[in-house]
């Protein structure tokens, strides 16, 4: 049995997974060995360490957009019966005036006064906007993936023997880099996205108080 290959199974450690939910953390790096021998072996170690991170992107983006659609639909729909309750309210005091004679109109007051909570909390929390923006996130994510993918295996496809050169082995190590930096820059434009919204939604709080 050849030592340093004992060596290189040892050092090359699993990939972490983050939890559904949980906040996106760095993959640990592994010691990695560049002789003919073990170069394909470190090429799939960074591969999947590169792939990983955006599986874990998109998984952390799936997760977050079921909570934000449910909050966006339980405050759009609350609006919108809201709204609808204090429109009728009116017509169904004049249409059933014998019935409803001591219906205050001070109920529609309230009924459009409870609409306008709901949008200024979805406003303020942005959970509409935050699910549209986590949809187009997690697309833009899985496309870029999907191009990696494809781009990894148009380069094994180049391989004699299934074994890269060391010229093959730096031009996927390259694209791996761009990649990360490629997943890294889309989730700092959502993050930049909401930063944004939020100083927008205190800035339109603040001015009225």
């Amino acid at each position: 049995m050849d030592p340093g290959n004992e060596v290189s199974n040892e050092n090359v450690k699993p990939i972490r997974q983050n939890k559904p939910g949980s906040d996106l953390q760095p993959a640990m790096s592994s010691e990695l060995f560049w002789d003919e021998e073990h170069r394909r072996q470190s090429l799939e170690v960074v591969y999947k360490r590169a792939e990983n991170h955006a599986l874990s992107a998109i998984d952390w983006y799936l997760h977050a957009k079921r909570s934000k659609k449910n909050c966006a639909q339980f405050l759009r729909l609350g609006t919108i019966a809201s709204s609808a309750v204090a429109g009728l309210l009116p017509l169904l005091s004049q249409i059933y005036q014998a019935q409803l004679s001591s219906l205050s109109p001070a109920w529609t007051t309230i009924a459009l006064g409870v609409a306008g909570v709901l949008m200024a909390i979805d406003k303020f929390f942005g959970c509409s906007n935050a699910w549209m923006r986590f949809i187009a996130t997690e697309h833009r994510i899985r496309q870029a993936l999907h191009e990696f993918q494809m781009d990894y295996d148009i380069e094994q496809s180049k391989w004699e023997n299934n074994l890269p050169n060391p010229e093959q082995a730096q031009a996927v190590l390259g694209r791996c880099k761009t990649f990360i930096s490629q997943v890294d820059t889309i989730i700092l434009q959502e993050t930049n996205e909401w930063l944004v919204e939020f100083q927008n939604a205190i800035k339109q709080k603040e001015e009225p108080a």
